[in-house]
Parts: structure tokens; C-alpha cells; sequence
């Protein structure tokens, strides 16, 4: 035990370490009920993590995701992780508290892991304390907190580092063990970046430590080679099917490796970073500049940019030795590099990297940038020379303070004097006065920050060693601090949304037919974020409502190009007019009014002079949302053309997409009437039934056709036609206001094949009136046949079918490779048959006779796979047996002594 101890040091760190993540994720949940979750962690992340921890539990196997993308691959899914360690936390523990535990251990395991690296490279406890603090609860690792698959992947990095380590100075293979399984940890996480970017890192690490040694560079290829195999087996299950699916997918072609470069005047955020705005904690306007602020984030603290610039100094007296502080600023540079992507000369060599090539968001590799500088960081806090410290030491040291304190002046002052130009450098938009506001604020904040640091290098020298350690801890405390509570870790959602139980949601759930699918349609994204209360895909699976799209990241290639639906909130309009999408059961879509109403800048009098007009949101009261004129949807169009001429006697309808008081309408012809007609214009009630007004008789050559409507509530308007009219466009006005009936809803989401469910907290539903046909079977002839479905679960359906002639079962499921099919006719053998794609989801060819067919789900190389990941297990199992066998051989019998533990180095040395 004394051994132990010796090894590891003081206890207090480890302590410390863990209490910052256990009372951040912890104490929010107690004290308000409030859960630290937000981005993809909410709308992806956490609701596969259910359904995998549910699928578990009871005693499914995690093979097949039912309600998204029509039924989609789960564990082939990389974001599901369904095999990552932690998920078992979700198979013991209710939903919220497995989260809050995953993200405890998770954060804990990267702290107490970096710390534990530092302590190898014989730093001293507060300089390694302080440097895994910084790694762990700033930087990338704080900003990709909206990913918890990043997060899983960031857990191995200090523990493979700590790896290498001892194998390139001692070449242990108990090391080859250690780089092994946290290699294999990162795979099973599900992320490609991390997995491509961390192995960039720890190859980038051995080699820059074997250095030209040749004994070193065999202990390195020899032990990392094995590890690297270590991780393949046991992860086999996830890689082997996952690629697999990938293949299938729409990212199968891949990226070229500058798709999510790293643009490089955003390397300011190192130094302030909400200059292009934040997440609105501190009043600053939300992220204005290209990407998103998660994927940018970088800030690590002024004092490690203070050590970064100090540490240049080959004989500056730290404690981590010249050659090893080359490695880190090799290191480091190397991952900036690849960060930036396209944004160096280097593209075309990064695009040829195996695998890596053809990886998108190469931001995240500043995650290699954080690692690198968080060891130099440390190393800066640890000195070598005792006080009193050198004359030349103390005004170097303070030079360099100096260095960020002169640049943010610099910005500050350029904010003050010139603030469009600087947001034009940094963010490339224009400077509103929000924008002029946050980028002056930022720059404030940023300022007295590095004053703040600068003071704690000129007081080091006047203070002692513990006063310095203390000033030091107290300013990183501060400085991470304030970048922790304003960032995007403190934002929650509403507790019945992450229980699926929003009024809307319940309205969703009351309307959705059994074995129907539902759309939340929002392509211009007016009311559809992460927190939005419909709880937009993948967040439907909390209430286990089925759904046609999706957010994981991958989904079959053809699915995505017929439907695009994995297109964050849309679906392709024309295919669901067309009735293509008929077969995947879709039975409501959820959206918003602004798809049913465009609004107008004036009265138009024809149908040339309709101009659409955008509007802000608050500004008008029936599109509360506001509205984007104009917008383009690249994969289809987006505006219906005129509806078609009606028939004599026939009534057309359209839908407002809420309930409205209209007082008048109009329809605007393409051209002038042939003959006369008679035009009855109504409106549509909520249950369905319509209010008529008076008739209007309309001579030849007339343009448009007016009428005063009943002044009631309405959900819809209705014309009815005796003679014939030329295609037209319908106008509403509202208080005299004029809105065009021509949202890209209205000509395939109208009154008759559609209702209207109800409206709830901005949202409306609409229900088809066709009911859903989950199995249909047919003879080769076209004769419908009944099918009785004798069991179903997750991953396998049966059915029977009397089939007097060669039919056909046709399933409403998204086909997929790993689908099969078993007939037994009559009662005899069963036999395998073939899954065929039909119109997206599966159809099987059955010969005449009484049959019984069964659908499987099997993922690829699932045999293989299980054979690789359960035979590294047992492999390690024996090794650990074996190793406890040979330690109790060679144990010396107890003779009653006791060992005396290494002392422990100085905190920090001034």
C-alpha cells in the first residue's frame, strides 16, 4: 500500500479533480432539477444513450434504431456507443442520473488521467494539478461538451500519452495493455474525429519521444503495433459493422479533409474569446461568424499563452526538460496544422492520409493543440532554480506577461476606433450594433483578464512558493471559471422535454396512428432548435414516437437522396406530393404556419405583382416567428406553383397552419378568364366543416376574383367553382395584412387527404386521413391479402399469409443489407429468401401456399466481430490471471516490515 501511495502521491488532488465535475453536473440536478445538457448531447446523444440502456435492459441486443430514418442501424451507428463502457450506466440507473453519472466519471477520468501524465514527467503536484484542470475543464474539451462521443474520446487521450510514455523509456508490456483498451475505449465511443485525430496525436507523440534511438523506435512499433491490435479485437464489434453502414450511408464517398478546416483568423479566440460572440451569458450577442462556436472554442486561459510564448526559451528553468518541451511545441504545431486543414499548403497532403483524408471537421484537432499546451503550461509552472530567482529570469518573465496584455490593449483599442473593420478581420460580417456591443465587451473582459495575469508573473518572484501556488490557482480559477459558467455547459432544457411529455409532444403521441411515422418539417429552422419543445429528431424516441427523419449522423445513401430527411428538419416536398413517400407510413407532420403563409409587401392586384417580404420575429402577429422571403431549397422547390384549373363543382381548400380570422380573400389567375364561372368562397372550420359565403359571379377576362369571407374562426380557406377558372394563387388578408396561400406545405398538405389535429405552443399537427398499412400483401396479380402478424419486437417480425398464387409481402421498414428473410410453406422447412428494396423499405417474393415469414436483423460481421471483440476480452482476462498467478509465486513472505514511501516534490518551486 505504501507503494501505491508513493506512486501516485497526495490524495488531495484526485479529490479535487473529481469534486469539480461531480458538484457541476450534480448540484444543478439537486438544487434546481435542472440537467446540464444541451446540442447534439440533447437531440442525439442522450436519447440513443436511452434506447441502447433501455434495448439492454431488457435483454435486446442494441441491432436496430425503429424510430428514426424509418428504422435505421443502432449499433452500427457510431453515435449510439453502444458498447462503450459507461453505458451500463443506463442499463442500472434511471436516464437522468446515468447522464449525470456518464458525465461525471467522463470529466473525472480526463482530469485524474492528465494529472496522473503530468506526474510521469516529474512535475510537481499544483503545476500538474493545475495543468490537468486546465485541459480538462477548458479549452476543446469544454467547448465539444455538446458531444459526448468527443468527450468519451478525449477520456483516453492523457491515459494513451501516459502509455507511450513508459514505452518508449522502459518498454513494459503491461503498457502495450493500458495503450490497448484506451485505444479501444475511443472506437467504441463512436466519434471518426477522435479516433483519427487522437491516433494522429499519440503517433505524433512517440515518434517526436523515440527521437533517433533505435532501441526506442523498436519498443515503439513493436508494443504500438500490438496495442493497435489489442484495440481493433476488442472494439471489433463496433468498427467491423459500423464501416459497414458507413459504406451504405450518404457520407460514403467521404470528405475531403478540408470539409470543417479551422479558419485561421478564429485563432483569436485563444486569446478573447467571445469576440465573435458567445452563448449570451454576459449579454453578448450569440456566435455571428461562419461555424458554430462548440466546434471553435479553444481558450485555454491567458497564463498558458503567457507559458507558451515563455517555455521558447531553451534554457528558461523549468522543470520539463529542453528536449521534452521540443516534443510539445512539434506537437502542438503539427495538430494546429492539421486543424487549420485547407487553410495551409498542406491540403492536398492531409486529403491523402489514409482514412483521415476523407474525414470531415478538422477543427477538432485542436484538441492536439490543448494537450500540447497544457503540458507546457504545467512545465512553466514548475522551476528549477530555487529563489532568489535570476535578475535576467525575473525580466524575461515579465516581458513576456507583457505580450498578451499589449495584444488585447491593441484590440481593445481597434474595438473602440474601428470595430467594423475588426469584426471584418475576425468574424467577416458586418458590424450591427449587437455585434459592436459583444466584440467591445469581449475585448474588456479579455483585458482585465490579462492584466490579472500579468500581475501574478510580476508578484512571482516577491512571494513565496505556496503564495505564488496560491495566487496561481485563485487566477486560473477565475479565468476558467468565468469561461465555464458563461459557456453553453450551463444551458438546460425543460425537464418535460427531456421527458418527452411537452403539450405539444402529448399532442403528437394522441394523434400519431400505430404504426404511422410523424415529420417535424422546418427547413428554415423558424421554431426547431435542440430545445424547441416538439423534440425534434432524435429526441423522439424519449416518447417513442416513430419517426421518417433523423439527426445521427449517418443513414442510408438512398433513403437520404430520395427523402432528405436526414437534412435537419425537412423533407422533399415534391416526393411526398408525388406519393412516393406513401410507403413509409408517414402519418403527421409537425411544423409551423410560416409553411402555409408567405407574407406580402401589399395588396397585389395580379399575380406578377406578388412580392414576398421577410419580417423580423415579434413583428407580426400571425407569423410570430417572422419570415425569410425568398428562401432557396437547393435539393427540390420550395414554392408550389399555381394550383391546377379546378372543375366544374369542384372545391379546392388550403390550410393556414393556424387559427385565424380572415376577413377577405382573392384568387390571382395566371391569365384572364375564358368564360364566366361562379366562385363560392368559405371558410374551414376546426372540425372540418366549412362556413360558405356568398357566391361571386365573374365575367370573362377577369384577373382575379374577391369575396368577403365569414367572420369566424377559421383553420382553412375554401373556393368552390361552377364553370371553369384559369391556375390561380389564394391571398388572405388579416388584419389588412395580405399573405399569400403559397408556403411550400400548401400544395401538398391540404384539407381532404390531410386534418388538422389542433394547434399547441406555436406548433400545429396534421394527421392523414389514409390509415397505415405497417405489412400489405398482395398477389403477383394485384389482389390484396390479408396478414397476421404472429410476433414482432425490435430486430425480428413474423407474419402468415394464405397466398393462393405467388405474391408479394411488402414491409413499411427501411431496407437495410442486414435484413433477412426466412419462409416456411405449409409447414415445411424454412428457407431462406431475399430482402429486396422496394420503393425505400422492404419486400419479399413468397411462393402460393399458407406461409410464414420471418424478418431478422442481423448487422454485418456480426460473427466475426463478436468473435474478435469477445476473444480480446478473454485474452486480457487470461493475462490478468496469469499475472496475479506469477505475483503471489514471487510475493516475499511478510515479515513485518514496512516500506518508507518517496517524498513527495515541492508544490512549485519560485
Amino acid at each position: 500500500m505504501d507503494r501505491i501511495r508513493a506512486h501516485i502521491g497526495p490524495l488531495w488532488p484526485y479529490a479535487v479533480l473529481i469534486a469539480i465535475p461531480l458538484f457541476g453536473f450534480v448540484l444543478p440536478d439537486l438544487i434546481s432539477g435542472r440537467l446540464l445538457i444541451t446540442g447534439d448531447n440533447l437531440q442525439q446523444n442522450y436519447p440513443l444513450h436511452v434506447l441502447v440502456g433501455s434495448m439492454l435492459r431488457h435483454g435486446q441486443l442494441p441491432f436496430w434504431n425503429q424510430y428514426i430514418f424509418s428504422g435505421t442501424p443502432l449499433m452500427a451507428d457510431f453515435n449510439a456507443g453502444a458498447f462503450y463502457p459507461l453505458m451500463g450506466f443506463f442499463v442500472v440507473l434511471p436516464d437522468r442520473a446515468a447522464w449525470i453519472a456518464t458525465e461525471v466519471v467522463l470529466f473525472s477520468v480526463i482530469a485524474i488521467g492528465m494529472y496522473a501524465f503530468l506526474r510521469a514527467l516529474k512535475l510537481s503536484t499544483v503545476a500538474c494539478l493545475l495543468g490537468a484542470a486546465t485541459f480538462a475543464f477548458a479549452g476543446p474539451v469544454l467547448s465539444q461538451v455538446n458531444h459526448v462521443d468527443m468527450t468519451e474520446g478525449f477520456a483516453a487521450i492523457p491515459w494513451m500519452l501516459l502509455a507511450v510514455h513508459h514505452i518508449v523509456r522502459d518498454g513494459r508490456w503491461r503498457w502495450v495493455i493500458v495503450l490497448g483498451i484506451a485505444y479501444a475505449t475511443v472506437i467504441l465511443a463512436g466519434a471518426p474525429e477522435a479516433m483519427l485525430d487522437e491516433a494522429l496525436l499519440v503517433l505524433a507523440y512517440a515518434v517526436m519521444s523515440a527521437g533517433v534511438s533505435r532501441e526506442r523506435w523498436w519498443r515503439v512499433l513493436s508494443r504500438c503495433a500490438t496495442a493497435v491490435a489489442l484495440a481493433l479485437s476488442l472494439a471489433a464489434i463496433q468498427w467491423l459493422p459500423g464501416l459497414d453502414a458507413i459504406r451504405a450511408s450518404q457520407r460514403g464517398f467521404g470528405y475531403l479533409a478540408s470539409t470543417g478546416s479551422y479558419p485561421t483568423p478564429f485563432s483569436i479566440i485563444a486569446l478573447v474569446p467571445y469576440i465573435n460572440g458567445g452563448y449570451g451569458r454576459l449579454g453578448e450577442s450569440a456566435f455571428f461568424s461562419q461555424y458554430n462556436l462548440p466546434e471553435v472554442g479553444i481558450y485555454l486561459g491567458l497564463l498558458p499563452l503567457i507559458a507558451l510564448v515563455t517555455l521558447l526559451h531553451p534554457r528558461w528553468p523549468s522543470k520539463l526538460a529542453p528536449r521534452d518541451r521540443l516534443t510539445w511545441y512539434v506537437v502542438g504545431t503539427f495538430g494546429y496544422l492539421l486543424a487549420l486543414g485547407s487553410n495551409t499548403p498542406f491540403e492536398r497532403f492531409f486529403n491523402r492520409i489514409p482514412l483521415y483524408g476523407h474525414q470531415r471537421l478538422q477543427s477538432r484537432n485542436m484538441i492536439i493543440v490543448a494537450t500540447a499546451l497544457s503540458v507546457l503550461f504545467a512545465g512553466w509552472l514548475d522551476r528549477t532554480d530555487a529563489p532568489p530567482v535570476e535578475a535576467r529570469w525575473r525580466r524575461y518573465d515579465r516581458i513576456i506577461s507583457l505580450v498578451p496584455l499589449a495584444l488585447v490593449a491593441i484590440l481593445v483599442v481597434w474595438a473602440l476606433t474601428a470595430t467594423g473593420s475588426l469584426v471584418h478581420v475576425f468574424a467577416g460580417v458586418w458590424a450591427s450594433p449587437g455585434v459592436t456591443h459583444t466584440v467591445r465587451e469581449a475585448t474588456f473582459i479579455a483585458l482585465a483578464l490579462a492584466v490579472g495575469a500579468a500581475a501574478v508573473v510580476w508578484l512571482r518572484p516577491q512571494l513565496s512558493t505556496r503564495q505564488w501556488a496560491v495566487a496561481a490557482t485563485a487566477f486560473v480559477a477565475v479565468d476558467l471559471g468565468l469561461m465555464a459558467l458563461t459557456s453553453q455547459l450551463v444551458q438546460s432544457p425543460s425537464n418535460d422535454l427531456v421527458s418527452g411529455t411537452t403539450p405539444i409532444q402529448r399532442l403528437m403521441a394522441a394523434n400519431l396512428s400505430p404504426g404511422g411515422r410523424f415529420i417535424n418539417y422546418d427547413p428554415q429552422t423558424y421554431s426547431s432548435l435542440a430545445g424547441s419543445p416538439q423534440g425534434i429528431p432524435d429526441l423522439n424516441i424519449i416518447p417513442r414516437l416513430p419517426s421518417v427523419s433523423g439527426y445521427a449522423s449517418i443513414v442510408n445513401g438512398n433513403y437520404e437522396s430520395v427523402t432528405h430527411t436526414h437534412e435537419q428538419d425537412d423533407l422533399d416536398i415534391g416526393q411526398l406530393g408525388s406519393g412516393t413517400l406513401g410507403r413509409l407510413n408517414l402519418q403527421e407532420i409537425v411544423t409551423v404556419p410560416e409553411y402555409f403563409l408567405v407574407p406580402l409587401g401589399s395588396t397585389p392586384q395580379s399575380l406578377s405583382a406578388v412580392q414576398q417580404t421577410s419580417e423580423a420575429f415579434g413583428t407580426d402577429a400571425v407569423l410570430v416567428q417572422g419570415y425569410g422571403a425568398n428562401y432557396n431549397e437547393t435539393a427540390y422547390p420550395f414554392y408550389p406553383g399555381p394550383r391546377p384549373s379546378p372543375h366544374s363543382g369542384q372545391t379546392q381548400s388550403w390550410f393556414f397552419g393556424e387559427s385565424l380570422e380572415p376577413a377577405s380573400a382573392s384568387l390571382l389567375f395566371t391569365h384572364a378568364t375564358a368564360s364566366t364561372a361562379l366562385v363560392r368562397f368559405g371558410v374551414l372550420r376546426a372540425d372540418g366543416s366549412t362556413s360558405w359565403g356568398s357566391t361571386v359571379s365573374l365575367g370573362a377576362g377577369a384577373t382575379r376574383v374577391d369575396a368577403h369571407l365569414p367572420q369566424e374562426q377559421a383553420i382553412g380557406l375554401s373556393v368552390q367553382v361552377v364553370g371553369s377558372l384559369p391556375p390561380h394563387q389564394a391571398v388572405i388578408a388579416v388584419d389588412g395584412h395580405s399573405y399569400e396561400l403559397a408556403g411550400s406545405l400548401s400544395s401538398t398538405v391540404i384539407p381532404g387527404p390531410w386534418h388538422q389535429a389542433g394547434t399547441e405552443q406555436g406548433y400545429v399537427v396534421y394527421t392523414s386521413t389514409t390509415p397505415p398499412t405497417p405489412i400489405t400483401a398482395s398477389t403477383d396479380g394485384g389482389r390484396p391479402l390479408p396478414v397476421r402478424v404472429l410476433s414482432s419486437t425490435t430486430k425480428s417480425e413474423q407474419i402468415s399469409i394464405d397466398a393462393p398464387a405467388p405474391s408479394s409481402v411488402i414491409r413499411s421498414v427501411a431496407w437495410d443489407s442486414g435484413w433477412q428473410a426466412n419462409i416456411s410453406v405449409n409447414g415445411g422447412a424454412s428457407r431462406a429468401a431475399t430482402v429486396h428494396s422496394f420503393d425505400l423499405v422492404q419486400k419479399v417474393n413468397i411462393p402460393a401456399g399458407h406461409v410464414v415469414v420471418t424478418f431478422h436483423y442481423r448487422p454485418p460481421h456480426l460473427t466475426v466481430a463478436s468473435v474478435l471483440s469477445i476473444g480480446g476480452v478473454g485474452a486480457l482476462l487470461v493475462l490478468f490471471v496469469g499475472w496475479l498467478v506469477v505475483r503471489r509465486r514471487r510475493q516475499p513472505p511478510d515479515t513485518g516490515s514496512s516500506s518508507v514511501s518517496e517524498r513527495e516534490p515541492e508544490a512549485v518551486t519560485v
